[in-house]
């Protein structure tokens, strides 16, 4: 009996110290409230932007300069956040259909700093 007493004793201190080494213990942090209100107002920035970037006159500029809107969302994930809160107060402040324009050469020139920086390589796709 004393056996089996000691066989098991080992097998318990076997599984126990090898379930401590394979199963990684959890992490966790505490989110601020700072941190999700910044999360959700560079999304709705972003979309503010897009929905400016996907009128008529965006997109035909876009493409002349040999770009899509799918291409300027890719690049704006890259951004700042105080970047992206600059373009969106810019497409907040035009009215629907006139001077799309300057959001779409502040869209150019921001792409233009980004591939003069290396950070894209738009060059490479015209």
């Amino acid at each position: 009996m004393s056996i089996s007493r000691a066989l098991t004793g080992m097998l318990v201190c076997c599984f126990l110290s090898v379930q401590l080494v394979l199963v990684p213990a959890a992490s966790a942090a505490v989110v601020s409230t700072q941190t999700v209100l910044h999360t959700e107002q560079r999304g709705a920035q972003e979309a503010r932007i897009i929905s400016a970037l996907q009128r008529a006159q965006a997109v035909t500029m876009l493409k002349d300069n040999g770009l899509s809107v799918e291409q300027v969302e890719l690049r704006l994930q890259r951004l700042s956040n105080a970047e992206v809160a600059q373009l969106a107060d810019r497409a907040d402040q035009i009215p629907s259909g006139e001077g799309v324009l300057g959001v779409v050469l502040v869209v150019l020139l921001i792409l233009l700093i980004l591939e003069i920086l290396g950070f894209t390589n738009i060059s490479s796709k015209i």
